[in-house]
């Protein structure tokens, strides 16, 4: 009986340190637009309850790069609204990840089904592998900027609007005392637009193995089919998100020996 009870302590023992010692899988929620500083009243801060922090991520990704057991990364992706400078922040993060040694896999149902997808799509190429639904549309169609301008609705509701502009490129006030684009606001506008499509377009390219012309040429056709897609180059895989976790175990088993990985999210 006390060997028996030994054999069962000894057992549980090499249990706990094989849990303790397996391999780590990272889970990566990009669903959601990640929540930017702290919220500074009650309601915006119930509202961001469910949201991660954009810090928490960039951490995150930045201690398991120094974790020789987190080396396998999973991220579901999908258009949420993530503003193109927060996209740069997490962006950044994965690819100092698998600068450190990690290995990083993206899956989305659709990038933006008919449109739409352009952004998510420019996160996700800083993954060594992406994944999308065979049902899945990749709308990767260039980028837009929208500007509102109230000026109508404030003169019917006779509110009148009093502020000063010192040059004509100080755009913010045209939201409320113009009815359109002025010509410098237009050329700023169209400025933006311009170098963040370029910024996509060469990270796609760098990242997909495709010349910048390609790539262009690729968005002026899009949307595109799941199987269009990979076809051209801009997915590796297609598949379920069981697929890709499974693909993502088996890396980690791979690196890492036998051992079951743990899942971390």
């Amino acid at each position: 009986m006390a060997a028996d009870t030994a054999r069962e302590a000894l057992a549980g023992v090499r249990r706990l340190y094989a849990r303790r010692s397996a391999p780590i899988l990272l889970e990566l929620d990009l669903t959601v637009d990640p929540v930017e500083g702290v919220p500074g009243d009650p309601v915006s801060a119930a509202l961001a309850r469910r949201r991660p922090s954009l810090r928490t991520i960039v951490d995150g990704l930045r201690r398991a790069g120094q974790d020789d057991r987190a080396a396998t990364l999973i991220a579901r992706i999908a258009p949420c609204g993530t503003p193109l400078a927060r996209v740069q922040e997490i962006r950044d993060a994965v690819i100092a990840f698998r600068d450190a040694g990690g290995t990083a896999f993206a899956y989305a149902d659709a990038f933006g089904e008919f449109g739409g997808g352009t952004v998510p799509y420019y996160l996700a190429c800083a993954f060594d592998q992406i994944w999308l639904a065979p049902p899945g549309d990749l709308g990767l169609t260039g980028v837009a900027l929208e500007t509102p301008f109230l000026r109508d609705a404030l003169d019917r509701l006779g509110i009148e609007i009093q502020v000063g502009q010192r040059h004509e490129y100080k755009n913010a006030a045209n939201t409320f005392v113009e009815r359109d684009f002025t010509a410098a606001h237009r050329e700023a506008s169209e400025r933006i637009v311009v170098s963040s499509l370029s910024m996509i377009v060469d990270g796609v390219a760098a990242a997909r193995g495709l010349s910048p012309a390609r790539v262009r040429e690729l968005i002026d056709n899009a949307p595109l089919s799941a199987e269009q897609a990979r076809r051209a180059g801009l997915v590796d895989r297609l598949g379920y998100r069981d697929e890709v976790y499974a693909a993502a175990r088996a890396h980690a088993r791979r690196t890492a020996g036998a051992a079951t990985p743990a899942v971390a999210t």
